[in-house]
């Protein structure tokens, strides 16, 4: 996808199985990068590894409860071990399950807060601690979501969560600049990836009406994400802090029906 401009660097994708997080994980061994591919089971993320070291790329696959502190400090460790510290970390990992307010559980409302949003708190907390031990930097990508910004029926805790993790990036940004660390946030629309798909194939969203909603007419692809993660990971990205980058087909700019 790119030349190498990440050649050497440490990065650690959560929710590297599959879709968005694995789009990302091998654009950055694409650029250089040893890449550190977490899942809630490490043997899910091992085909991702394998196509990364098939193409010559340097990876391993971990399991994780990104949710968990426990289990994240000890993913941090066991990396850190590995391939070094922490140069570049993805929170990408992710839940989404649509169900109305009135029949809401509060399950649900708890692991779309745990998973989407605590976990951010968890892995950028254990990342930037290595990166101000190294002294080097580094960058912190959240994928939010356009939900964060935009109300959509029927997702509540999903569209809450996704705001948490955009406000969270600029209280990192601010708090962790002197550390040199940048923090910034992609804000996705719709992507075509397994769980839309699945969203889809349930019923809970027409695919479609989505198409004819978004300017481009078009769902968007995984390596659109990606390219946008190379971009705020690269050096042409450096005075960039703070920040959340809409790639949403125009989504969030229309606003007509």
């Amino acid at each position: 996808m790119t030349a190498q401009t990440l050649k050497g660097k440490i990065a650690l994708v959560t929710g590297a199985s599959r879709g968005i997080g694995k789009g990302i994980a091998i654009a950055l061994a694409e650029a250089g990068a040893h890449v550190a591919c977490i899942a809630t089971k490490a043997e899910n993320a091992k085909a991702v590894v394998a196509a990364i070291q098939a193409e010559g790329g340097k990876a391993l696959a971990l399991g994780c409860k990104v949710e968990n502190g426990d289990a994240v400090t000890a993913t941090f460790a066991e990396v850190e071990k590995q391939l070094g510290p922490v140069d570049i970390l993805v929170n990408n990992a992710g839940i989404s399950n649509p169900q109305p307010l009135l029949k809401m559980t509060e399950e649900n409302w708890n692991s779309h807060m745990d998973i989407n949003a605590k976990s951010v708190f968890l892995c950028s907390q254990a990342a930037i601690r290595q990166m101000k031990e190294a002294g080097n930097g580094g960058c912190v990508i959240n994928i939010g979501s356009i939900v964060g910004q935009n109300a959509i029926p029927q997702t509540l805790s999903y569209c809450t969560s996704k705001a948490a993790v955009e406000h969270m990036t600029r209280v990192l940004a601010v708090e962790c600049a002197k550390y040199k660390v940048r923090v910034n946030c992609i804000a996705p629309g719709y992507i075509r990836t397994e769980m839309i798909d699945q969203l889809v194939t349930d019923g809970k969203l027409a695919a479609e009406a989505i198409e004819q909603r978004t300017p481009q007419r078009r769902m968007g692809s995984v390596d659109d994400i990606a390219a946008a993660v190379l971009f705020i990971a690269g050096p042409g990205a450096g005075f960039m802090t703070g920040e959340t980058l809409n790639i949403d087909g125009g989504w969030t700019a229309y606003g007509y029906l």
